[in-house]
Formats: C-alpha cells, sequence, structure tokens
C-alpha cells in the first residue's frame, strides 16, 4: 500500500470520528429543561411571646385530702417546757452524767406486748419522745445532747422561738414504744432534776 493511499485511510477514520463526536451537538435537538427559580426567603414568623398563665390549681380541695401532719397540744408543750427548764449558765447545780445509767436493752416486739396503736387516724406513724430540757443556751443543749449520747441515749436538740426568745428543747427518741419511754424517765427525772414528759414525736 503506498502513501497515498494509507493517508486517505488515516484522514478518512479522523473525518469518521469527528462525525461521531459532533454527530449530536449539530443534529440532535437539545433538552429544554425548566430554569431553576430561586424563591425569595419567607419572612421570620411570628411567635407568640405573651406569658402563659399557670394552670388553676384548686390548692385548697388538695390540701384537704393530705393527711394533718401530728402536733402536740399548746398546752402540753408548754407544760413540758416549763417541767424541764434548766439554767442555761450552768449557776444551779451542775448534772453530773457519769451517774446516769445506761438505758435499759428494750423488750423484743415478739416478747413485749403492743397496747399503744402504730397508726393514727390519718394513717400517720405515731412515735414519741421523751422532752428532757428546755434551755435557752444553744451550746449548753448541745452539751445535754453530747452527754446523754456518750451515756447510750438517743437524745437530740430542736430549736423554737416563745415569743422573741430561742429556745432549744433536748428530747430522747424518737421511739414506737411509749413504755420504753417511761422505763428511762425516772433515771433521767434524778439526774437532770426535771419532770421530763413523754409527747408526741413532730417534725
Amino acid at each position: 500500500m503506498d502513501g497515498i493511499l494509507k493517508q486517505r485511510l488515516v484522514g478518512a477514520l479522523v473525518l469518521i470520528a469527528l462525525g461521531v463526536v459532533f454527530w449530536p451537538l449539530i443534529f440532535t435537538q437539545p433538552d429544554v429543561r425548566n430554569p431553576l427559580v430561586l424563591k425569595p426567603m419567607p419572612e421570620r414568623p411570628v411567635v407568640d411571646m405573651t406569658p402563659v398563665s399557670p394552670p388553676a390549681i384548686d390548692r385548697e380541695a388538695v390540701e384537704s385530702q393530705l393527711p394533718r401532719a401530728p402536733t402536740v397540744r399548746e398546752e402540753d408543750q408548754q407544760s413540758a417546757d416549763a417541767k424541764t427548764q434548766l439554767s442555761s449558765d450552768g449557776s444551779e447545780t451542775p448534772v453530773i452524767f457519769e451517774s446516769l445509767r445506761q438505758p435499759e436493752v428494750a423488750p423484743s416486739p415478739e416478747a413485749a406486748p403492743r397496747d399503744e396503736p402504730l397508726i393514727d387516724e390519718a394513717g400517720l406513724p405515731i412515735f414519741w419522745v421523751l422532752q428532757v430540757a428546755t434551755l435557752g443556751s444553744e451550746r449548753r443543749a448541745h452539751e445535754i445532747v453530747e452527754a446523754l449520747r456518750d451515756r447510750g441515749y438517743k437524745a437530740f436538740m430542736s430549736r423554737y422561738t416563745r415569743v422573741d426568745e430561742a429556745l432549744f428543747r433536748v428530747q430522747i427518741g424518737p421511739n414506737a414504744q411509749m413504755d420504753a419511754l417511761a422505763r428511762i424517765k425516772p433515771e433521767i427525772d434524778r439526774v437532770l432534776s426535771v419532770d421530763s414528759q413523754i409527747l408526741r414525736y413532730t417534725q
């Protein structure tokens, strides 16, 4: 095959390749699609910032169905405070706690008859405390509590206000058995020189 024929064949192949490439561009109708339309950004929504009122609750109706917390009659509490009043500055005969005997171990619930009710009419448990001292000094009340605890008594202190005076009650308990507190009352009265009183435990 001479050179002229080869050139013609190569030229024909090039023309065929160009025809394959450009044929769709020249003779094929372009695909017309819907143009992309950008919509304007919507306005910021209006939020109602009006404060929402709390739901209506009939507080009195709800509270009337709740059990009443146990209380001590004011007359009984005032009497207990008067009978257990101690000097706050220790000017009276000092208390000698070393002579206080350890509390007796209460009999087991299986062996001891339980005549006192365990639940009151409101369905709340009944516990008792033995009020042993009433003082105007928090420091002195704390000392008596610590001394009683050192001797094995479960003592604690509570603060209350009488008119414009802060006073502190020292009590032993709480105990579900009133008899257990009655057994230690004589020993407490002997050492503290008071007439301790058994009262309903209230928080």
